[in-house]
Order: C-alpha cells, then structure tokens, then sequence
C-alpha cells in the first residue's frame, strides 16, 4: 500500500503553486479549429521563418489549447526570446495541439513547434496520422523539455476487483474505457501498449468511448466511465483535471505487465519509467507503478537555418532559470535534460543549429542523428 507523506500533502504544495501549476491538459487538445495567436508575445508574423531582415528571424511556435502545459511553455520559451536575443522574435500560436503541428509547420501556417518525441517521428515515417496526406519536410529535433508519463487508472469498485493489469481487461464490452481523443500522443501510446502484450488490434478489441482527455475525470465520477487514460508530468506531478479525478473518484492504477526490456524491444520512441504511488493524494495498491514516457520538445524543419535554430537553443539553455520559473512542468528544462528523450533509433535528425550548441557543450551522444547523415 503507498504510504501517505507526513505533514504537508502534495495537493497542498500544487494549491500553493497557484492555478499556472494546475493548467489541464499537456498539450493532448485536437481541435483543429483553433489557430490563434497566443498571449503575451510579439504577434508581427513573417511566414516560413523567413528572415525579416539584417538577419532577424520572427516565428510562431505552435502549442495547443490555451489551458495547456504545452502553450504554457511556448508562451515561457517566447518571453525568454523576445528579451534576451537581437536575432529572434517570437509568439506562442494556438494550434490544434501536438499531433497538428507538424502538419501545421508542413503547411506553413506556423514556422516551428513543439510536439511529442512520437509524433515526430511518425511524421518523418510517414505513419498514421501523416500518411494521407504525407508530410513533405523532414521534421528535426532539438531539445526535449518535460515528459509526460502515459498509463491507465480504473475505478476501485467490486466488478473491476479482478483488472490489475492491461492484460486482464475484458473484451467483451462489459467495460467502458477510455484513451482520450484518436490520433493523440496518448491515445497511440495506449496502442502502442497493448500491442507491446499481443494484443494485434486493440483498437476493435475494447468498448472504447473516445472523449477529450480533461472529460474523463467527470465521467469517471459519475459511472459512465471505468478506465481512464492519464499521466503524470517528468513522473512527479500530477496536472489539472488528474487532480480532479483524484479528489473525486476512489481509483487504482491499472499496471503495465512488461518491463523495461520490452518497451526498448518495441522500436517505438517511448521510455520505460516508474512512478511512486505516492503522486497520488489518495492510496492506491502499489508503492510504484511503471508508465510510458513520451519526451516533449521543440521540432523545426529542416529548411530553417542554422544560425537561428542555434541562436534559440543558446539563448533558452542559457536562460535556464527563467523557463523553469515559468511553470511547473518545465522544472527539469535544461541542456542535461534536454538530450534525454530526444529520439535516437536513426529516424529523426536534429536540426544542425542545435547539433552545433550540443557539440559545443560536450552534450552530443553518437545515438543521435545529424542531419547530413539522416539525408544519406
């Protein structure tokens, strides 16, 4: 059973942290119809990331919602631009949220943004959701700069006693589950997890009620929902609606049955990772519980040049204390972290104005991939 902390509760120190360390979602929102500008930032848009003269780059980074961590972070990133480099100008775009951006960069509707270690490269393999149309730019990397840690929760009640792992969930639609909305980061990696225990088409297997990821919570309180997909953020906060769910729902984590050699196995841009049951305020059965931890980071195409992908690195990196301010979950942003969940199975280069910064700080890794050597 995980212990319950002495003292001041984890709830307590988020309350504390103030309603910018409770935004909802990390990034996960699909609606597609939003494309505005976001707040606080230089909004004088050149497309294409073209240069705006004397060698001065002005950009939209795209995010997602703006209640999300990941909006959050491109308005945190832009701030810390717009104030410490002469090269660079940026605002913080709106965006249908992780899974539309590199489609949105392919278009040019926005010139860089930040997306999810999965979806990168699924756009740059030309795997669902980019392979109708395909994506025509090779999509580049440069840092990540939080996680978030997917895995499923159920409610604690008499009919689900016997579900303890993935494997045990019933496929004969006697349980309604949900993994959030198709097409998203955690949704894919939901798939991603039961193919990795056989399952061939888990999709058609389940009684999948598809809904937006911050619905769960009410849904799960009120019964019309047993299994729910959620996540914590770098595998130590739990954000928004989750906090919802647990000050609401009696719930138990349902476990992942695979361990760290299976997920490497996979092939899949993903981590293994493990999270104390202690993130929870309520107890739950398990002291910790494994989760699948997908990396965010900032992807620009390849066509942006070097000098000023070089330029944002240098100048975010070296302003490390003022991103981390910003908002809870960029808390571990840095060139350590940065390197640690970037994709290293070949199929994703990072961009050469990053790859210079990275060399020139003795953080390269011969796992990762230089552009010239992506393109053969």
């Amino acid at each position: 059973m995980a212990k319950s902390h002495g003292g001041v509760r984890r709830r307590s120190l988020l309350k504390a942290a103030g309603p910018v360390a409770l935004m909802g979602l990390a990034g996960c929102s699909t609606n597609q119809g939003s494309n505005k500008n976001g707040d606080g930032n230089n909004n004088n848009n050149n497309g294409g990331g073209g240069n705006g003269g004397g060698g001065s780059y002005n950009w939209r980074i795209g995010t997602s919602g703006q209640e999300t961590a990941t909006h959050a972070s491109g308005v945190a990133f832009s701030n810390v631009i717009n104030k410490n480099s002469d090269m660079l100008q940026m605002s913080a775009q709106t965006t249908g949220g992780t899974t539309a951006n590199p489609r949105l960069i392919d278009q040019g509707s926005i010139d860089i943004a930040q997306s999810t270690s999965a979806m990168v490269w699924r756009a740059n393999t030309r795997r669902d959701p980019y392979k109708n149309p395909k994506i025509s730019k090779t999509m580049c990397q440069t840092f990540s700069y939080m996680t978030l840690d997917v895995f499923l929760v159920k409610r604690n009640i008499d009919r689900l006693s016997d579900v303890k792992t993935i494997s045990d969930i019933p496929t004969d639609g006697s349980v309604k589950m949900s993994w959030g909305p198709r097409g998203t980061s955690a949704w894919d990696t939901q798939v991603d997890a039961f193919k990795m225990v056989g399952m061939k088409n888990p999709e058609k297997s389940f009684n999948l009620k598809v809904m937006g990821l911050g619905d769960q919570a009410a849904a799960m309180r009120d019964g019309r929902l047993d299994i729910a997909n959620v996540y914590t953020a770098n595998t130590k906060t739990l954000i928004g609606w989750i906090q919802e769910l647990d000050a609401t729902t009696n719930i138990d984590v349902v476990r992942y049955p695979f361990d760290q050699q299976t997920v490497q196995k996979s092939g899949k841009p993903i981590t293994y990772s493990e999270v104390s049951g202690d993130v929870w305020n309520q107890d739950i059965s398990s002291d910790s519980f494994p989760t699948l931890s997908l990396g965010y980071m900032t992807i620009i195409p390849e066509d942006i040049p070097k000098k000023a992908v070089y330029e944002y690195t240098k100048v975010l990196m070296e302003n490390k204390k003022s991103v981390r301010q910003a908002h809870s979950v960029l808390s571990e942003f840095g060139p350590e972290f940065g390197t640690k969940f970037l994709v290293k199975n070949g199929e994703v280069p990072v961009h050469p104005g990053t790859e210079q910064y990275l060399k020139e700080n003795d953080l390269w890794s011969d796992k990762l991939t230089s552009l010239a050597d992506y393109q053969g």
